[in-house]
């Protein structure tokens, strides 16, 4: 399938963006004051299939979307293109014997949102290039095997089979895809391969479509409950919901709520014949290894890599925008090539990065005071393409009243204080800490130092 490219200024946001039919010129920006049902702050994932669930089950709701920039602008129009079945820290819940059931429960649920978002996509004919052919976990030492086996023993001893994760031994996964060192992987069949920005910008039209009012370059100057207020105008709502993920933090009294983490990504021209053949895909897998900075990859319809790794974090949670030309895209692109040695001298034709959300506990939640009208979601921590879309249905059915199975899982409304990040500057220290024995750790592992199990162990002990 060919990608449409067009001439992007330097700071574009990167190969989804830059392949996207169609134009990118901004919709109309909020001019007045209006009044809503719901107003919805953010239209990346979680506001737009929030607002989407909203109509679909309620059609008369008047449902106003404000975005800063444009639809998928954020992190919905610049990741990895996993729709996954994962949801980040849900080990916090299946680890613990009284709550086992329940993070059984939602894990199940993240399991069928992959499905229902290949089912909406179709029915609202969003070209996304839906795949959901599954993400390979790879080991390439023996350490990440030995973490390999002791994951799937846990994932069978909690009820899931070979329909959910799929052992695969050395020979299986090099059958797969050609990594160099492969030892062994996991096959999670609940992931699909995604064009992200395809996705985002397919629900903006398509929510439209339903009657919602999507106001862009609008970005909230104030979110209070029953209002929101705009450089030009302001929304008056019953409902608010803020849908902000990365970006929360420039909300005023949120700036401790969740925190950007940034990650960069690469992407190759798209390859020939004889370089398929070499690393020998042979569907359009989603794949990583087990590095503690965590890698990311997916073969885009048009036959190109998108690769992805690392996350930095800057002081007093800043955001950064990247040159394609930035060094740091160095070290992606090396590290892709270490999957595949056989690529080296590929040629790359996009560089971009762009920040996810992070929670203090490290894992999402959906939260909603029907007393106030106010809720939220996010901090996806990377795998917010699946979770998105399972927040946005449960957020549509709290602020609709409905008792489903949705609002009865663990990360809704959460019990006890909200714990936020640390003041400056322990937040920085800590976070750039972690990062760093995590990069220790892996690097120890590559060598085979005896010092690997003494990081690993630490890093254990001190974040766990």
């Amino acid at each position: 399938m060919p990608t449409v490219l067009k001439n992007r200024p330097v700071d574009a946001p990167g190969l989804w963006h830059d392949s996207i039919p169609g134009c990118l010129d901004p919709g109309p920006a909020l001019a007045t004051d209006i009044e809503s049902d719901v107003a919805i702050v953010g239209a990346g994932y979680t506001g737009l299939w929030t607002a989407y669930y909203l109509k679909k089950n309620n059609p008369s709701l008047e449902v106003s979307i404000l975005e800063a920039e444009t639809a998928g602008y954020g992190a919905s129009g610049r990741n990895g293109g996993w729709c996954s079945g994962y949801l980040s820290g849900i080990e916090h819940w299946l680890d613990d014997p009284a709550r086992r059931d329940a993070g059984i429960r939602l894990q199940r649920l993240m399991f069928d949102t992959v499905a229902e978002i290949g089912r909406v996509t179709r029915e609202e004919s969003i070209d996304c290039h839906f795949e959901q052919s599954g993400a390979l976990e790879i080991a390439v030492l023996p350490q990440q095997l030995e973490r390999l086996k002791t994951e799937i023993e846990n994932l069978r001893r909690l009820g899931f089979s070979e329909t959910d994760y799929r052992w695969l031994d050395a020979g299986e996964t090099g059958s797969r895809l050609s990594v160099d060192r492969a030892l062994g992987g996991l096959l999670m069949r609940h992931c699909a391969a995604v064009h992200p920005a395809r996705l985002a910008r397919g629900l903006s039209a398509a929510v439209q479509r339903l009657g919602v009012s999507v106001f862009e370059k609008s970005p909230a100057l104030a979110v209070n409950p029953g209002s929101v207020r705009t450089p030009n105008g302001k929304v008056k709502a019953r409902n608010v919901i803020l849908a902000t993920e990365g970006y929360t933090g420039s909300i005023r009294d949120r700036t401790r709520q969740l925190i950007p983490l940034h990650s960069m990504m690469v992407a190759t021209e798209p390859l020939n014949k004889q370089q398929l053949s070499e690393v020998r895909f042979k569907r359009r897998y989603c794949f990583g290894n087990l590095d503690r900075l965590v890698t990311y990859g997916q073969l885009t319809a048009d036959n190109r890599i998108a690769f992805g790794c690392r996350g930095s974090y800057l002081f007093g949670s800043g955001i950064q925008s990247f040159e394609p030309g930035d060094p740091v895209f160095n070290v992606v692109r090396e590290t892709l090539l270490q999957f595949f040695p056989g690529l080296r001298g590929v040629r790359f034709s996009h560089s971009w990065g762009g920040c996810m959300g992070v929670s203090r506990t490290l894992r999402p939640s959906v939260v909603f005071d029907r007393d106030a009208g106010v809720g939220w979601a996010g901090g996806y921590f990377g795998n917010g393409v699946g979770a998105a879309h399972l927040a946005g249905k449960t957020l549509a059915d709290l602020v609709l009243g409905f008792d489903t199975d949705r609002v009865n899982t663990p990360w809704v409304n959460p019990a006890g204080p909200a714990r936020r990040w640390e003041p400056e500057p322990l937040r920085w220290l800590g976070i750039r800490s972690r990062a760093r024995l995590m990069q220790l750790s892996d690097q120890a592992e590559y060598r085979g130092s005896p010092l690997a199990p003494v990081f690993s162990k630490t890093l254990d002990a001190l974040f766990p």
